[in-house]
């Protein structure tokens, strides 16, 4: 009776444990020591097989990239910046593909623009549809970080950024224009009486056409 009673939980444990594919996928992964042939989506130092990875999303094989991708994200390893953009880049497109998954794509999509707001994903040669996911939820994300700093926990405002190009060219005082051109006036004067006297004295001094060609010695 002992034995069956095992036996009879063991039955309804099984699938319980199944439909936790990838927890234990990730466990498994992260558990795996380097060998000879390390697994799919890695190399044999542990980290991240990028290329491999690539090359099988390409061929159209999700289901082979799914488990280390996941593998790789749950692990406590340290991780690169440009590992976890890698992951969150590649996880977010696969399960965008699929409508009972769109939740957990836009989870991954928030924590891939959160790493790096310039990512796209147009290289991945997405369809529309995940375009237009993507570029909601870049537009939703950037829009709230923006009001997160303008405003506080209540709504109000915290920073207006000064309006720049709206601000006129500063003018000098009433006063010092008035100054500048009365010596400006003044200057002028004074240059043209100058020019005045050194004409009339330079055409007094010398003689005149007719003069020189009356002139006999």
């Amino acid at each position: 009776a002992e034995s069956v009673r095992e036996m009879h939980a063991m039955t309804t444990l099984v699938p319980k444990i199944l439909k936790s594919r990838d927890l234990l996928l990730a466990l498994l992964f992260a558990l795996i020591p380097a060998t000879a042939h390390a697994a799919f989506g890695f190399k044999l130092d542990g980290t991240l097989d990028k290329e491999a990875i690539s090359h099988a999303y390409f061929e159209g094989d999700f289901r082979r990239i799914l488990p280390p991708l996941e593998a790789f994200r749950s692990s406590v390893a340290k991780k690169s910046k440009d590992d976890s953009i890698f992951v969150f880049k590649y996880l977010s497109v696969i399960y965008a593909a699929d409508s009972s998954t769109r939740p957990k794509a836009e989870s991954y999509m928030v924590q891939l623009v959160k790493m790096k707001p310039t990512i796209e994903l147009i290289d991945l040669y997405i369809s529309d549809n995940i375009e237009a996911i993507f570029t909601g939820v870049k537009e939703n994300y950037l829009k709230q970080q923006k009001y997160i700093r303008n405003h506080d926990l209540v709504g109000n405002e915290t920073s207006i950024p000064p309006d720049t190009a709206a601000t006129p060219p500063r003018m000098p005082p009433q006063e010092a224009r008035t100054s500048k051109w009365v010596w400006w006036a003044v200057g002028g004067v004074g240059m043209a009486a100058t020019a005045a006297v050194s004409y009339y004295a330079l055409h007094e001094d010398s003689p005149s056409q007719d003069q020189v060609k009356g002139f006999k010695p």
